[in-house]
Order: C-alpha cells, then sequence, then structure tokens
C-alpha cells in the first residue's frame, strides 16, 4: 500500500510518524526548502551583531525589506535572515488575497519553523460543537506531549484552562519585568479577578534540563532561529523520528497541485516535480492532507473542480486569529538594568476568562517584555521622530511590554477559499475575508478589559494596534469536520473521498484563540490511529 503525507510541518509529521508506529510505510512529500542555518551558534544576540560581517544585512535585509512602514499595523515580523516563509512573488504562490494577508511556507517543517513555542491544547468550551469532545481527543494529547518536551509550571492560576497540558521540564527563566508583574499579579488578585484577568508562566515547546546538549542558553536569538534547537521543530525532532523507521521515505522537492480521483477514491496525485520543472502524476492509495488549512483547502478544491464541476469551487469557510498588539509600560520595572540574556518571546501568559457569552470562556493572551526582539516596529509607532523616539525607547526599553491577544473565530459568510479560473499550470485560489461586525464589537470590549488590568498593575498601556487579517497564521476550517462533501467526517475522513484524510487545521469546525500547535499535532496523531487502511 502506497500512503503519501502531504506535508512536513507538526501535522504532517505527527500524522507520518504514527503510521509509522502502526507499521505501515509512509512517503512525505513537501517542496523542503532549507531554512537558513544560524551562525555563531555560542553568541548571544548581541554578540552575534558583532561577530557578522554585514550585520545590517542579516538584520534588516539588504533593502530594508524587514523595516516596517509608518502606519503598518505590524508590530514584530521575521528577519529577512529566515527563509521558511514564501513571498508573494514566489513561483509557487497560489494564493489571491482579499482583505486576508496570507502567510505559507514551503520549508521543511512549515510555518512551525518560526512559531513562539507555545504548547497550549484544548478544552471543551474551546471545542463546543465539534463532533469531536476533548475526552476523545485525550489520548492523542498524551501522545502529542510525550513526544514534544514542554516547559511550565506544575499549577498556576490559568491552569484550569489547559487540562491537556502536561510539562515535562521547569518553565523557562524569567526577566526582571516578568517577576515585577508576577509579584503584582499575586498581589492584585481580586482586582484582575474583577476583570476576568489572570497571569501565569507559559507552556512552551523548549528543552530548559540544563543536562541536555539542546537545552536553552538564553541567548536572546530565537526570533532569528535556534541555534542550539531548544525549541521544538518538526523538521528536526519528529521528522528525524520518522527517518528511524525503513519504511519511511521523505520526497522533497514535489509541489502537490491536486488529487487525481475516480467516481469515489482517490488514486493518485498531481505535483510539479522541482527537478523537472514539470507536471506529474503518481498513484497511490492513501493521501493525508497536511500542508496547512490554505494549502490543503487549495489543494481539495482543485480536486473537487475537475471530479466535480457541478459542486461551486469554494471551500465552506477561511478562519484565522485575529492579533491584537497593546504596548505598555511597567512603570515599576523603568530604570532597571535590560536583560541581555532571556528567551526571546513571551514567557507569561494573560489569560482573560468570561469574556464573552458568543464565543469560548477563555481568551488567549500572551505577554511580551522586550530583549532582543525587532525594536524599529515600535519605534515607528511612537509619536516622536525617529531619533527622538530612539533614544526614548533604549532608555524605557526594560519597562517595556506588549500583550498579545488572539481572538478565536468561527465560518462567517464570506469568509472562504474561491478558486480562480488560473489559465497556467494551476488554478489560484482566491482569499476572501472581513472581520465580522459582533467579532468587532467583542475585540473592543476584551481590549478595555486587559487595558484595565494593566493600568490595575501599575503599567501605562498604549493605543492597542490591530494586525491585518491573516496575520495570526493559525489558519483552519477550510475542509471542516462535519455534513456535505467539501467536509469530512469526525475522524478526519473526506465525506466524497473514503481514503483521503485531513490531518490539519483544515478540519476544524471553529477555531479557539489558544495556540493550535499541540492540537494539530493532537488531531493528526487521532486522525492517522484512527485510519482503516
Amino acid at each position: 500500500m502506497r500512503i503519501v503525507v502531504i506535508g512536513s510541518g507538526v501535522a504532517g509529521t505527527h500524522a507520518a510518524l504514527t503510521l509509522l508506529e502502526r507499521g505501515h510505510a509512509v512517503e512525505l512529500w513537501d517542496v523542503g526548502v532549507v531554512d537558513a542555518v544560524p551562525p555563531a551558534p555560542d553568541a548571544t544576540f548581541h554578540g552575534l551583531k558583532a561577530a557578522l560581517p554585514e550585520p545590517e544585512a542579516y538584520f534588516l535585509g539588504r533593502n530594508l525589506e524587514a523595516m516596517v512602514p509608518p502606519g503598518a499595523s505590524e508590530l514584530l515580523r521575521y528577519p529577512p535572515s529566515r527563509r521558511f516563509l514564501a513571498r508573494s512573488d514566489d513561483p509557487l504562490w497560489p494564493f489571491v488575497e482579499r482583505g486576508f494577508a496570507a502567510h505559507a511556507s514551503f520549508a521543511t517543517g512549515g510555518l512551525a519553523n518560526g512559531w513562539g513555542a507555545n504548547a497550549l491544547a484544548f478544552d471543551d468550551d474551546d471545542m463546543a460543537g465539534w463532533p469531536v469532545s476533548c475526552a476523545d481527543m485525550a489520548p492523542a494529547y498524551r501522545v502529542a506531549f510525550d513526544r514534544v518536551p514542554v516547559a511550565g509550571p506544575p499549577e498556576d492560576a490559568i491552569s484550569p484552562y489547559f487540562p491537556g497540558v502536561r510539562a515535562s521540564q521547569a518553565p523557562v527563566r524569567t526577566s526582571r519585568a516578568d517577576d515585577i508583574l508576577l509579584a503584582r499579579s499575586t498581589s492584585r488578585t481580586r482586582v484582575l479577578a474583577r476583570r476576568g484577568v489572570h497571569i501565569g508562566r507559559a507552556r512552551l515547546a523548549v528543552v530548559t534540563d540544563p543536562l541536555r546538549p539542546d537545552a536553552c542558553t538564553y541567548c536572546d536569538r530565537c526570533l532569528w532561529g535556534c541555534p542550539r534547537g531548544s525549541i521544538y521543530n518538526p523538521a528536526t525532532s519528529t521528522l528525524a523520528a520518522c527517518a528511524a523507521y525503513p519504511g519511511f521515505r521523505h520526497l522533497r522537492g514535489r509541489h502537490v497541485v491536486s488529487l487525481i480521483t475516480n467516481a469515489d477514491r482517490v488514486t493518485g496525485l498531481r505535483f510539479l516535480d522541482l527537478a523537472g520543472d514539470t507536471v506529474r502524476d503518481e498513484a497511490c492509495d492513501a493521501v493525508f492532507l497536511a500542508a496547512g488549512a490554505l494549502q490543503s483547502g487549495a489543494i481539495f478544491l482543485r480536486t473537487l473542480k475537475q471530479a466535480h464541476p457541478d459542486l461551486p469551487p469554494e471551500s465552506e469557510a477561511l478562519m484565522d486569529t485575529a492579533v491584537v498588539k497593546i504596548p505598555y509600560v511597567l512603570l515599576r520595572a523603568l530604570g532597571q538594568p535590560a536583560d541581555e540574556r532571556a528567551f526571546q518571546f513571551n514567557r507569561l501568559i494573560l489569560g482573560l476568562v468570561g469574556s464573552s457569552a458568543d464565543w469560548p470562556r477563555y481568551l488567549h493572551g500572551e505577554v511580551l517584555h522586550l530583549t532582543g526582539l525587532t525594536y524599529h516596529p515600535l519605534i515607528e509607532h511612537m509619536p516622536f521622530d525617529s531619533r527622538t523616539a530612539s533614544r526614548l525607547f533604549f532608555a524605557m526599553k526594560s519597562a517595556l511590554g506588549v500583550v498579545s491577544l488572539f481572538f478565536p473565530d468561527k465560518p462567517s459568510p464570506g469568509n472562504r477559499q474561491v478558486l480562480e479560473a488560473g489559465g497556467g499550470r494551476w488554478d489560484p485560489v482566491r482569499l476572501e475575508y472581513t472581520e465580522a461586525v459582533a467579532k468587532q464589537a467583542y475585540i473592543t470590549r476584551a481590549v478595555a478589559r486587559v487595558r484595565s488590568a494593566l493600568w490595575a498593575l501599575g503599567c501605562v498601556p498604549r493605543a492597542a494596534v490591530p494586525a491585518a487579517s491573516g496575520a495570526g497564521i493559525h489558519y483552519a476550517g477550510t475542509i471542516p469536520m462535519g455534513e456535505g462533501p467539501r467536509r469530512c467526517g469526525a475522524d478526519g475522513r473526506s465525506n466524497r473521498y473514503p481514503n483521503l484524510f485531513v490531518a490539519d487545521g483544515a478540519a476544524f469546525p471553529t477555531l479557539p484563540s489558544k495556540s493550535i500547535t499541540m492540537s494539530l499535532a493532537a488531531h493528526a496523531i487521532r486522525v492517522a490511529n484512527g485510519a482503516a487502511l
């Protein structure tokens, strides 16, 4: 039996490993772009800047492409030295964007090459309305957390909202500003509770055990790619576990366009062979779609168009977590020395509970106190000229923080993928998205509550900065669980093709605000374990 898994990210590698553990031979297909190898693995962020022959080109790009134009909504972006993100001018880019700023990756490991390492799990409230319960997912979550090392506290104020999370290592080291905020949140528990706000330590897929050779050394370089492999990356960790099986093959240089079908089954794959720059067909017996919700949805739409031209060429839904960033100044941290060695992403979590009757009760936020991140976007958002803003920023750096709020999503009329007539090697997919009015009102209320909590904690918040739709990169819902020919069953099996399995976030019928990475892994494990092959 020839089983093909499309995609080498979190979902694809965990689906492949699960199938291999069941005794199946597995082929994993991807384009296979390799991300840049970080130079000087023992250097800190500041040491790296001094060691590079052209630091400006590395950090800002030769044409300053990492700079955010004045007035842009982005506060942080990945540096140009990273290669895992695809650009819209890439010849493989399949999307036409209409109100949705898509992020895609053709790299081995996919978008997980640049995630913030938050290792969370959904609960029953997050999965309300799903044909799958938290209890159904629990065995797969256990496997996922066995495979992925997680650093976090044994229990704190937000533990009840992460019932499936199992930390196997000590939490990452906090900064001085983190400690001040944690202490103030402990002394103001009642004040925060009235606002539904809880603050605790982050749960992160990071190696902190000092006895391991890949333990985090707090070098401040997370955004530029961990030089030690301390942050979990499926391209190395899970893919290496797959490679230990003799029945595993990783085939790079294959960009899947669509699937080939007969009346009711998938019989093969149509793909661009990058080595020969030709479109080819190959037969298979079963396919696991794990290319990411956007890419998996595009492949499925092209497949349906060929086999069922009577069906509208559009997806059931398109979802992403809206992101709003609230910069603030922590007054008690003013004048404190800035931490030169720290984990670069969030070390704290802010949970907002009971934010709306129409949305999941838990709203996820990440608290970031700046260390070695890109500074210029924040400087450009300050109401001063560039020189004054820069001087003021570095004078206040130790006291500056950002709360990133991630808002859940659910299907909304008009938010969808639509297949266009391309006339080339494949039809492009138009992404249509508009934030619902009710969701905008929900965001406004939640931001107001968090700003109020920040004031109570001794912080001075700035105006909230919304990111463009699509910037959350938690894509979901293009082939959701449910009834209908463009959906899949609770087991991930396509309702149209019984040997096609949707193993990634395309199958999620709604999208919680929590980081979805570990839920992608658990879903893929559950689908691969239950697949009748």
